[in-house]
């Protein structure tokens, strides 16, 4: 009893600290903004400290679990019911991402606002000195999504390790658990006493970063709030504020599943989920979010660990339902913002296509994810080149809730898949 008052104690002050760190890092990034771009370099280790374990640790869960699994029958349609949930769980976010769009009409503010429409409709390239619009524009319509599908499979494993190319590992990972099923036992059993020191040695590299949690967030949140451009920002605060209501959107239905599927109470779920989110926040990457996110459902939730093993890698690479709702939202507020009427088939298409440029987009950096939705506005003879610049210079703000609500809907059909696989496992 007085261990758990102890944990309960120790983790509120944790997250007072946290809060209070957050708080001071947007007050200094705003207020000192060369600090906070002096700072970047320590950020930028900070995030590798949190990055050198996060493959080897998706790796091998993911190895193990595919291997357990295709020794039991019963996982495999456990692994499709999972691809259907996540199909499902991105549809719903594609359509929220239109509704809420489509209800706020954030470009009708954003057409009134003189700095914005010299941006749109002048040379955006003196505004971007640094930045080549033409490059990033060429580059996302070069990638096709049959692309992606060619690209699942690395010619060079060796390369897709170094360049943290998540989706090319996780196909590895399911490559290799095959593999290892298709072992006699005694050589199965080896494979997987090594896969599983190679998950504890990682997560001993991943107690470092967690211990200096509140210094790292600190230059991380400092650094990234120094590059805004607030005058832009104030500009286009109607088109932010309309983009969170739909993260909003996205968390109340990840909360009511939670609600409803969570095997502890809400109140708790959404206590221990504090660590992830915090992470997701301040590095705005899922898959810096995997072991946290996994360790918080195992021994918070107190879901099936195998289970979590594999929804988790799977759900951080495929159901980027945040990602989903950008891309429909950023898609219906350039048809708006040009006048172009949309139709109900439209709206359908705006929904698939940005669930399928989500898949297209997973390991390709920032800026190419953004202009990427192309993919989705060429088809309905929309352009991106002269809005392409607003949405970079105001990515740093939108990212950290993208990445959050992403998090939290995967927690959410975590709990809703491992409890509805345990329930039919029960009854049978």
């Amino acid at each position: 009893m007085d261990n758990a008052v102890s944990k309960t104690k120790t983790g509120s002050s944790k997250g007072i600290i946290t809060i209070f760190v957050l708080l001071i890092s947007v007050v200094v990034g705003i207020t000192f903004p060369e600090f906070g771009r002096s700072v970047k370099p320590a950020s930028d280790i900070f995030l590798t400290l949190i990055f050198i374990p996060v493959i080897p640790i998706i790796f091998a869960s993911v190895t193990c679990t595919i291997t357990k699994m295709l020794t039991d029958k019963e996982n495999g349609i456990k692994i499709i019911r999972t691809i259907v949930t996540f199909i499902l769980a991105l549809i719903c976010a594609g359509i929220v991402g239109c509704l809420v769009c489509a209800i706020t009409n954030p470009g009708e503010a954003l057409s009134k606002s003189t700095e914005v429409s010299n941006m749109i409709f002048q040379d955006m390239q003196k505004s971007m000195l640094t930045l080549s619009l033409t490059d990033v524009i060429n580059a996302a319509q070069s990638f096709p999504f049959l692309d992606f599908i060619t690209a699942l499979l690395p010619k060079n494993p060796f390369a897709a390790f170094s360049q943290g190319n998540i989706i090319q590992i996780l196909s590895l990972s399911i490559l290799c658990g095959i593999a290892i099923a298709t072992l006699d036992s005694r050589k199965q059993e080896s494979a997987m006493r090594a896969l599983d020191m190679m998950m504890v040695a990682f997560n001993k590299i991943l107690d470092l970063p967690v211990k200096i949690l509140p210094l790292g967030l600190f230059f991380t949140v400092t650094s990234s709030i120094a590059t805004i451009n607030i005058n832009v920002l104030m500009s286009m605060q109607q088109f932010c504020i309309s983009a969170v209501l739909g993260f909003v959107g996205l968390f109340i239905i990840s909360v009511l599943i939670i609600l409803i599927y969570s095997p502890v109470k809400a109140t708790v779920a959404l206590a221990e989920l504090k660590d992830p989110v915090v992470i997701a926040f301040s590095t705005c990457s899922n898959q810096a979010t995997i072991p946290f996110l996994i360790s918080t459902l195992v021994d918070g939730f107190k879901l099936n660990r195998n289970a979590v093993n594999i929804e988790i890698p799977l759900g951080v690479t495929m159901c980027r339902a945040g990602n989903v709702a950008y891309y429909a939202f950023v898609t219906v507020f350039i048809a708006m913002l040009y006048n172009e009427p949309l139709s109900i088939p439209q709206y359908l298409f705006i929904v698939a296509g940005s669930i399928l440029v989500s898949f297209s987009a997973t390991g390709v950096s920032g800026i190419i994810a953004i202009g990427m939705v192309s993919m989705v506005l060429d088809p309905l003879n929309l352009p991106i080149d002269s809005v392409l610049a607003l949405l970079v210079i105001i990515d740093p703000v939108i990212d950290p809730f993208r990445t959050v609500s992403s998090l939290i809907m995967n927690a959410a059909l975590s709990c809703f898949v491992v409890n509805k696989s345990s329930t039919r496992s029960q009854c049978a």
